[in-house]
């Protein structure tokens, strides 16, 4: 008798590692990828556009189309995800805005998330590389279309990201926010003038 339970136990565990090694291996077979990963965004950002929202019509479904969008741009989590998908990104042919920093560190995706009534006409995602991860965060504030990113180091240890943007898509109005990167978070920064 207690050999038939040890057995059973044996066949147990060595299922249930079997299973986990089984589930392991299939999340590590199907990383993330970058072409498909811009298409579904590109569609998403296509079927937005088409929603009429005057008078806040379609607002259930415009809200969970950007939804999906931020969805998908959270699970971006290894540095090789996000370094594929900035080399795969085509300013001419996405659907979408993707700027990155000069050091390859910092992104923001932007997108017309016509959720105006809400008060929110453009949605930014940010990407940042930190401790061997990569991390999201919303841009508090006003949104912007973002335009360019640009670096500066601070005390050798300190990296702070300008951001030049508008607040639509006229590129006449200008806006800069500033963030740095603290503890693993995203920090909206100020900068004073000398």
């Amino acid at each position: 008798m207690r050999i038939k339970t040890t057995l059973y136990f044996v066949c147990v565990w060595s299922l249930v590692l079997f299973t986990n090694c089984k589930n392991d291996s299939k999340s590590k077979a199907n990383p993330l990828n970058a072409k498909e990963t811009l298409a579904q965004l590109d569609s998403l950002a296509i079927q937005i556009e088409a929603l009429e929202n005057e008078k806040c019509e379609n607002l259930d479904t415009i809200v969970i189309l950007n939804e999906k969008m931020r969805r998908i741009i959270e699970n971006i989590r290894s540095i090789n995800e996000f370094d594929d998908l900035v080399n795969s990104f085509d300013q001419d042919r996405q659907q979408i805005g993707l700027t990155v920093s000069e050091d390859g560190k910092f992104g923001v995706f932007t997108w017309q998330s016509k959720m105006d009534c809400l008060g929110i006409h453009i949605k930014n995602i940010a990407l940042y590389k930190t401790d061997g991860r990569v991390y999201t965060s919303s841009l508090y504030g006003e949104p912007l279309v973002c335009h360019e990113i640009t670096n500066k180091t601070i005390n050798t240890d300190k990296t702070v990201y300008l951001l030049r943007g508008s607040s639509s898509t006229n590129i006449s109005d200008s806006l800069i926010k500033t963030y740095t990167i603290s503890n693993g978070d995203l920090v909206e920064a100020r900068i004073s003038s000398p």
